[in-house]
């Protein structure tokens, strides 16, 4: 309605940016990397039940039954949760998914190998 407001492109930027429902903001920047590398057919938390247990998935490409998990400092220093994630990743595998763990500073650091590892997963 306003086109030419002063702030109108960062608002765009931040509704953008928070449309994918991150969960952490580890979590954020992958979708934005993702984004940014064009790649599309993803989907976030996506709620996956295997031998009735609930899991979700950071970052699933549904289709091709890829699930990509970001971990952040949580998960270097709570064991619950650090165990938690292998029981559920080994679940994941035994269900016919293919799981590709990144973490933050991965992301940060060499946003060009987690694309060409998804990229490469995907084809």
């Amino acid at each position: 309605m306003t086109p030419h407001r002063a702030g109108n492109r960062e608002r765009l930027k931040l509704l953008i940016d928070s449309r994918s429902e991150r969960w952490s903001t580890a979590e954020r920047l992958g979708h934005r990397l993702l984004r940014a590398g064009r790649i599309k057919g993803w989907e976030t938390n996506l709620p996956v039940r295997v031998n009735g247990q609930l899991f979700y998935i950071d970052i699933a490409f549904k289709q091709q039954k890829l699930a990509i998990e970001i971990d952040g400092r949580l998960h270097e220093t709570d064991n619950d949760l650090f165990e938690s994630d292998r029981w559920r990743q080994n679940a994941l595998v035994a269900a016919g998914w293919r799981v590709l763990r990144f973490t933050m500073a991965m992301l940060r650091d060499h946003p060009e190998v987690f694309i060409a590892a998804i990229l490469k997963a995907l084809h």
